[in-house]
């Protein structure tokens, strides 16, 4: 599948889905952290980069609630080392998601980072499950499992697959 098809086809469940009846919609803005680890082994492939294969991540995520639809945009902050990068990158996300307090859907991220010849890597693809909770009046943990499907053109067109684990506390106004 094309980027341009993915993004077609998150548009289009998204105006489906939103063509429902209007709910008052909730603004949610947070922070987390990711655990995030490489299903395969990159090190010793690729000797001339300085690769990590798992690590923990800093998150800063706004979602907006409306019924069973939700909207998340987010950001990861890594340290150097993720995908080859030499110095620190960070990864905007966008998802659409279905769910209250268990939820699931899918959604696309970039990563810019200060890669060799160029800043921003190819889009990426991800899935992703989580259950939201209410902790205290206005007050949510978000733990959460996603799987990423990346191509890193920029260690040599190396395919892998990344899990993560997170948790995000959420305050909705």
């Amino acid at each position: 599948m094309t980027y341009r098809k993915a993004v077609l086809l998150l548009l289009a469940i998204g105006v489906a889905l939103g063509a429902a009846p209007a709910f008052a919609g909730e603004h949610r803005f947070g922070a987390g952290v990711h655990y995030w680890k490489n299903l395969e082994e990159i090190g010793n492939d690729l000797p001339d980069f300085n690769v990590d294969e798992d690590g923990l991540t800093g998150v800063l995520s706004y979602q907006y609630v409306a019924g069973l639809m939700r909207f998340e945009l987010a950001a990861e902050y890594f340290e150097a080392g993720f995908q080859g990068a030499e110095d620190w990158a960070v990864s905007p996300q966008a998802y659409v998601l279905i769910g209250r307090g268990i939820y699931g859907g899918v959604g696309v991220g970039v990563t810019y980072a200060d890669f060799a010849g160029d800043d921003w890597s190819d889009p990426y693809f991800i899935a992703k499950a989580g259950f939201d909770m209410l902790l205290l009046p206005k007050i949510h943990l978000d733990i959460n499992a996603d799987y990423r499907f990346a191509n890193w053109e920029e260690i040599d067109n190396y395919d892998t697959e990344t899990i993560t684990l997170g948790a995000t506390v959420r305050f909705s106004f």
